[in-house]
């Protein structure tokens, strides 16, 4: 069971594996194909190997409960599914856009393009919540153009649907999420709340429109509990030509 299963050329319930798309911390991503299925296709893949950390497999058990709930253009369709007894994987819709982790060393954007971007991920987000989930993991690479103006929300490993037994609550205690754009209610563990989705927006956009992040990247708990009291600098303190409405 595992990674060295997986190959090009193999087939995975009746799926023909290609080519490896992306390795993550918590799964890799290849690219699939089935004669039956007429849109292409991606298989995620937990890695298992001794040692990975074991919110990984949680996180995916979870991804595999939710991603079937959801509709909508603003997230992967699902495709199938395998289980923990012989090979695990989700096979969903591959989107072809980029994500808006590309536009990284560009920065920072024009405050015009940046609010666009911030109503195309809000209405993604709306939509999101409308379903009963908070997403806490949005950063760039979770953001993916459809088409112009329409952005796909994916990697549900951290989720929490509102609905369904909360596994990472239950099994961990430290929380989870990409340590620049944690709200402060996720740092002290709190999982149900759709503002946290809003705060992690609001960090992006001020990443987009300046260039920094407003708390920077800590490391450890402690610094990660400094949002919790400490506001950042104004963005048009960094960038005197934001319009008025960036003064906060």
């Amino acid at each position: 069971m595992g990674e060295p299963r997986i190959a090009t050329g193999k087939v995975i319930d009746g799926f023909l594996m290609g080519e490896r798309i992306h390795m993550g911390g918590m799964a890799v991503l290849w690219s699939v194909t089935r004669p039956d299925i007429d849109l292409p296709l991606a298989m995620k893949v937990p890695r298992l190997s001794e040692g990975e950390d074991p919110a990984a497999i949680v996180g995916f058990e979870m991804e595999q409960m939710i991603l079937p709930r959801l509709s909508g253009p603003h997230v992967p369709r699902f495709i199938a599914a395998g289980d923990f007894a012989a090979q695990p994987h989700i096979v969903m819709e591959r989107i072809a856009g980029p994500a808006l982790h590309a536009r990284l060393p560009d920065l920072p954007l024009d405050p015009a393009e940046v609010a666009g971007i911030g109503a195309a991920v809000a209405t993604a987000l709306d939509a999101l919540h409308r379903q009963h989930v908070v997403h806490l993991d949005v950063k760039p690479s979770n953001l993916m153009w459809r088409k112009p103006g329409e952005i796909v929300l994916i990697d549900f490993g951290l989720s929490r649907h509102l609905q369904l037994p909360d596994l990472l609550d239950e099994e961990f205690r430290l929380p989870y999420g990409t340590a620049p754009y944690m709200a402060p209610e996720q740092v002290l563990g709190r999982r149900d709340d759709p503002r946290s989705d809003l705060f992690a927006l609001g960090v992006l956009l001020y990443f987009f429109v300046t260039g920094q992040r407003p708390f920077g990247d800590p490391q450890g708990l402690k610094g990660l509990k400094r949002r919790l009291w400490r506001d950042p600098v104004p963005p048009r303190a960094k960038r005197p030509d934001c319009p008025p409405g960036c003064r906060r």
